[in-house]
């Protein structure tokens, strides 16, 4: 607790509120077209934020592009949407009460389910960080804050690769 005369370090964050926010997106033609899956059954995506603007706002973003979108408000809720109805994405906030993204991940990977595409989301720019994510069973790496355009090339992203034809061995065969 800090007290008067002793150290204390305060940041203040200038937010955008949400309707700033909002104003931004549709502004931005880019984002008016939804995109063009090679497949007629839409990817399931789930996001674990803790955050209500993150939530909204990330939502808003992915639903102006065209998806379908889940929200999970913490690492445990994640993991048990995850086990009702396998997604296909999960965009995963690192620091969530309950059950951090980091144990959300390990315990998704242990799951004898599909496994979906695991996004890291996380405003931690520490060294290391990118690794710690991957080590903890994520597929890639987002940091915040970001732009809506980047969030919608990281799905799509991973929506591509989820979608590419596997090869096998047998095929070559």
């Amino acid at each position: 607790m800090a007290h008067l005369g002793g150290a204390s370090v305060f940041a203040v964050i200038d937010q955008p509120t949400m309707s700033q926010s909002v104003r931004g997106l549709k502004s931005r033609s880019s984002l008016n077209a939804p995109p063009q899956p090679s497949t007629t059954v839409p990817p399931r995506i789930l996001m674990a934020e803790d955050n209500l603007i993150n939530q909204r706002v990330g939502k808003l973003i992915l639903q102006r592009a065209g998806f379908s979108v889940d929200v999970a408000a913490d690492g445990a809720e994640t993991l048990e949407a995850h086990k009702k109805h396998p997604y296909d994405i999960v965009l995963m906030d690192c620091q969530m009460p309950h059950m951090d993204g980091f144990e959300a991940s390990l315990e998704i990977r242990k799951l004898p389910l599909r496994q979906p595409a695991i996004i890291a989301v996380t405003a931690n720019a520490l060294v290391g960080e990118r690794e710690r994510c991957l080590n903890a069973g994520m597929d890639d790496y987002l940091s915040k804050p970001f732009q809506a355009e980047q969030l919608i090339a990281i799905v799509m992203k991973w929506i591509g690769i989820r979608q590419a034809p596997k090869s096998s061995s047998a095929a070559s065969a």
